[in-house]
């Protein structure tokens, strides 16, 4: 069993484009999941939107999706304009979509362990688990998770790593969109069940940064400078 993760696209559509370009060549994969965060901060929400509901695979709904939909009060006047910006660019139709999606995502596998996906851990979408999460933390997290499942997968933090905490294979496919770990290109993960217990490994994808870069200049989208500073310096 071969499962592909694409995860935080935030409205960039030609790298995840490229991405499922890349998908495309790799050895056949069984099924494709996309982790959630899929339009807000990018140049091409709507777009996004429509390539992702033609894929007919599972979607979850990730922090900033959520966002979208409540018009998040919480959040700063900047990040309400860009929210506002996206609400109008995607339409009804988008934020009904959005507000559809589940939280999490279970892979079943007939021949072990299962693999759940989810946008950030397993109890909500909004704190990440860090590489260096100590373990009474991830205890919290995925403490109650059941011993048929044995591998997490999920995003929300950018940053492409694996490690193993007890029986579970933890796997951040990283950011197809907005990568944050210093690389430019594209991240992605794909998990497959092998000699009896699951393994991953990251693919990441080079795409026309500059080409965005100038999608977002001429989107209208508000905070240009700041969104083109994440895209491009792609660090926390």
């Amino acid at each position: 069993m071969r499962v592909a993760i694409i995860s935080d696209i935030h409205g960039n559509k030609l790298a995840l484009d490229t991405v499922l370009e890349d998908l495309a060549q790799q050895p056949a994969i069984d099924q494709l999941i996309i982790a959630g965060d899929l339009c807000l901060n990018g140049p091409y929400p709507k777009e996004v939107l429509e390539t992702i509901q033609n894929l007919h695979c599972p979607v979850i709904q990730g922090n900033v999706d959520a966002d979208v939909v409540n018009q998040n009060s919480k959040k700063g006047p900047k990040k309400q304009s860009v929210i506002a910006w996206t609400r109008e660019q995607v339409g009804p139709a988008g934020i009904d979509y959005l507000a559809s999606l589940p939280f999490s995502h279970l892979v079943e596998n007939p021949n072990g362990t299962d693999l759940l996906v989810v946008h950030a851990n397993p109890l909500n979408q909004e704190e990440a688990i860090f590489p260096t999460t100590p373990d009474s933390k991830i205890e919290h997290l995925c403490g109650d998770l059941p011993p048929t499942i044995g591998a997490l997968a999920f995003g929300h933090y950018h940053v492409a790593y694996m490690r193993r905490w007890r029986h579970l294979l933890l796997v951040d496919a990283g950011s197809c969109g907005l990568p944050r770990d210093g690389d430019l290109r594209s991240s992605y993960a794909i998990l497959t069940w092998q000699d009896n217990i699951w393994q991953a490994e990251h693919r990441r994808v080079k795409y026309d940064v500059k080409a965005v870069v100038k999608q977002l200049k001429n989107s209208g989208i508000p905070t240009v400078d700041k969104r083109i500073k994440v895209l491009t310096g792609a660090k926390y």
